[in-house]
């Protein structure tokens, strides 16, 4: 499974090639991932830091991959394209 946290929209197009990919993609909610990440006492904010928290997060939370109807899967295919 692949956790992203949501970034104004600066993460559309890796989640589109994710989906095309059909690759298991979950976009957190980064308040969500930072409130777990409090509850767990890593409050630093570096870059390897957030990457073990979005992973640590996936693994306890079990945020569910939703996969595109086919139709969706088209139409963002030919986009890709």
């Amino acid at each position: 499974m692949i956790v992203l946290g949501a970034t104004c929209g600066l993460e559309l197009p890796l989640i589109g090639a994710l989906v095309a990919a059909r690759l298991p993609v979950v976009l957190a909610n980064p308040r969500q991932v930072r409130d777990f990440a409090k509850a767990t006492g890593k409050l630093a904010k570096t870059d390897p830091l957030d990457a073990q928290i979005f992973g640590h997060f996936a693994e306890v939370i079990r945020p569910v991959p939703r996969l595109l109807p086919d139709e969706q899967m088209q139409a963002l295919a030919a986009l890709l394209a």
